[in-house]
């Protein structure tokens, strides 16, 4: 009986070494698998480091600022003569080349102490501030632009007076002296006659009272009548004076 049981402790013995032996070979494995495992992870790691893209850089850093908006100016310098707007506004960097300066504007003078988006802010030395809009200040008192050679060569041609020619008064028919003028009727004032479209024509052969004196127009010609009283006196007037003095006012 003890030899058997001396046999089997034996068997049992070899069977836990070769247990041992399979273990110790697994544990080698598995830690070689492992290493290897961790040094593709780390190789990995490298190559996406190294694929890694730079840092954008920031846009707001790098950009100049903005050109509409400049810093408040707290203690402007009016030691100095002011100069007119107009030297500023034909530059192309206006405003911002007028930022500090004492201007003047249409009898406003200051200093421009703040450029915004749209306007300038001008402080008079009385301590007043106005905003003015910079495109209006462009359009009022940028320069003209000049005019092309033909507008220049006739602006440069003298102008000719219109002269108007009056139309000349017609001159009345000449009639025929009247020899033997008719004095039994009643006179007709000259402011009668005078009024009318065809005068002088129309007194021909009348007895008119011209300012109290009374006769017969035996005559018209060269611009005048001739008017005979009944005592035989012949006086001459003037047609157009006639028209002046007694014509329709």
């Amino acid at each position: 009986m003890k030899p058997r049981a001396v046999t089997s402790r034996k068997t049992n013995n070899g069977y836990l070494a070769a247990c041992g032996c399979c273990i110790r070979s697994l544990s080698v494995t598995y830690r070689k698998i492992l290493e290897i495992q961790v040094a593709i992870l780390l190789e990995s790691s490298e190559i996406l480091r190294r694929m890694e893209l730079p840092t954008a850089p920031n846009p707001s850093r790098d950009l100049p600022e903005a050109s509409g908006k400049r810093s408040v100016i707290t203690e402007p310098n009016f030691d100095r003569p002011s100069r007119p707007i107009s030297e500023f506004v034909a530059r192309p960097d206006f405003p911002q080349c007028s930022h500090g300066e004492f201007v003047d504007i249409g009898g406003y003078t200051g200093v421009i102490i703040e450029i915004t988006s749209q306007s300038i802010r001008v402080t008079s030395p009385e301590s007043t501030t106005r905003s003015f809009n910079f495109h209006v200040l462009r359009r009022l008192y940028s320069p003209r632009p000049e005019p092309e050679a033909d507008e220049m060569s006739r602006m440069s041609q003298p102008l000719v007076p219109f002269e108007r020619k009056e139309k000349p008064p017609e001159a009345p028919s000449k009639k025929e002296v009247i020899t033997e003028p008719n004095f039994d009727r009643s006179p007709k004032p000259i402011t009668e006659l005078a009024n009318r479209f065809n005068f002088p024509d129309c007194a021909y052969g009348e007895l008119v009272e011209i300012a109290g004196y009374t006769g017969v127009v035996i005559e018209i010609a060269n611009q005048s009548l001739s008017v005979k009283s009944p005592q035989g006196i012949i006086r001459s007037y003037g047609v157009s004076s006639l028209r002046k003095l007694y014509g329709q006012r």
